[in-house]
């Protein structure tokens, strides 16, 4: 079959040309091979599409992908991506962040399968953008279903002309690109938008927050839709510098003062009677809150969303804070408040406070706002020891530098091995000391140890009594040691 019967096939040759035009001879000249055969095929397919009764359509060709400089991943890297993406694997997210310090691209022959794959791996989408790059965004541009993985941040086209579901999926997009551009395009159109529209808009603003963020907010905050001003209130609770925290602040302090007295400095509450519009503004509300009473639900709002510097100011630093004698009527109330607002302001120095009061005891989102270097001296001091395998312990490890040191994985070996000697005790294939209640911890074991950590685990699984406990011993060493493979083969 003729070049040109087979573009026009594919849906990719110009307007399907009459007889009477390859007739002269002029078109078929233009295509190498046989002219009889091309005036032939030219004719056969005219008459397949006027028998179908579709009339032939024009289609131009795309402009070809831009150029990828970037090195192309080594063959054997290639391959054992595709396995780690089957089995989703533990240490995908190391692979990615090596390949992206090396700078490396997919080979052309998988970047469709990759694109593909994109679509519904939420954890490593961008991280496979990435090392597709203009090639992968080259066949989003082509392929309507996946439309969704375009990332170019010129687009402004789409949010001025697109569907609400295009539009809603390009400012989730740019939230995480570039927050200041969609920003910039949210603000621009906010006061024309739909009621509904504006509250699936805002709902996605908490990535990427910031201060540039608090003006539309403070906007938001009389917005005639109840969702739209309850979200603007909860973003705004977590951004401490802006001037709906000035005016938690000033309420904090008018409500909540310090009594010094000899002997017997202690935090004292006075509560209004009733709020102003202004306080109901700010998303203090007239009801009761877990039947704990009107006021004490106003105290919570306001210690909630007011900075954490304001106590710090009125009573010293956050430890003494956290020590200063409460009416018992306000203490539970402050003490949660604080807690929320330690999460909501990410803030460092209440979360460490917090920690070496409370021990296992501390809130499970706070833990992983201590600095790094301050829970690892935290766990290797023994503190955690008799929770680090547990539920309350898995926050201690949530963004500790990767990978983790050797005397840490020291450390939780050997938590493991008294773990696997009790089990041994008990006889029992199950139960609370079994490997398999412990997987989360195997398999951060294998996704952030040093690979020199992995004769360790060897050593661990001679020394055990437990047959399932060696088979897991065994077998993150094993891991480890392909994890460190399939690393070896970016160099």
């Amino acid at each position: 079959m003729s070049e040109l019967l087979s573009a026009a096939l594919l849906g990719t040759a110009r307007t399907a040309p009459s007889f009477e035009d390859l007739a002269t001879g002029e078109l078929a000249q233009t295509v190498n091979g046989d002219p009889a055969e091309t005036l032939l095929g030219a004719a056969a397919l005219e008459n397949a599409y006027r028998d179908g009764g579709v009339a032939a359509s024009a289609h131009v060709l795309p402009a070809p992908a831009e150029d990828d400089p970037r090195l192309q991943l080594p063959p054997a890297s290639a391959s054992h991506l595709m396995k780690l993406l089957a089995a989703k694997s533990w240490t995908l997210t190391e692979w990615f962040a090596v390949v992206a310090e090396r700078n490396y691209r997919a080979p052309d022959h998988l970047v469709a399968d990759l694109m593909a794959v994109a679509r519904s791996n939420d954890t490593h989408r961008e991280s496979i953008l990435r090392l597709v790059g203009p090639r992968g965004q080259w066949l989003a541009a082509q392929n309507p279903d996946w439309s969704t993985l375009v990332r170019r941040p010129d687009r402004t086209d789409v949010w001025t002309h697109g569907a609400h579901q295009e539009r809603l999926q390009w400012l989730t997009t740019m939230r995480a690109v570039d927050p200041a551009i969609a920003m910039a395009e949210l603000s621009r159109t906010w006061d024309s938008e739909r009621g509904e529209h504006r509250a699936a808009f805002i709902a996605v603003l908490g990535t990427g927050l910031g201060d540039a963020d608090s003006a539309l907010l403070e906007h938001a905050l009389d917005d005639r839709r109840k969702e739209v001003r309850q979200q603007a209130v909860q973003l705004l609770r977590q951004l401490p510098n802006s001037a709906y925290a000035e005016r938690m602040a000033a309420r904090a302090r008018a409500w909540v003062r310090v009594e010094k007295k000899p002997l017997r400095t202690r935090l004292v509450v006075n509560m209004p009677g009733s709020l102003d519009d202004s306080a109901r503004r700010d998303g203090i509300e007239d009801v009761h809150f877990k039947n704990k009473g009107i006021r004490s639900w106003w105290l919570r709002m306001v210690v909630t969303a007011a900075p954490l510097s304001v106590w710090e100011g009125m009573i010293g630093s956050a430890s003494t804070a956290l020590e200063i004698r409460i009416e018992d009527q306000w203490r539970e109330v402050m003490m949660e408040a604080w807690t929320t607002a330690t999460v909501l302001q990410r803030n460092p120095r209440w979360a460490s406070a917090l920690l070496h009061r409370e021990g296992r005891k501390t809130e499970r989102r706070v833990v992983p706002i201590v600095p790094a270097r301050e829970r690892l001296a935290y766990i290797l001091s023994g503190r955690a020891d008799s929770y680090l395998l547990g539920v309350d312990g898995a926050a201690l490890f949530d963004g500790l530098p990767h990978p983790w040191p050797l005397d840490l994985a020291e450390r939780v070996i050997a938590r493991l091995e008294d773990v696997a000697g009790r089990h041994a005790e008990t006889g029992k294939d199950l139960g609370q000391f079994s490997r398999h209640s412990h997987y989360s911890t195997l398999r951060s074991a294998e996704t952030h140890f040093p690979f020199a950590a992995a004769p360790l685990l060897r050593a661990a699984a001679e020394r055990t009594r437990d047959p399932g406990w060696h088979q897991a011993f065994a077998a993150v060493a094993a891991n480890i040691d392909h994890r460190r493979t399939v690393l070896k083969e970016l160099e």
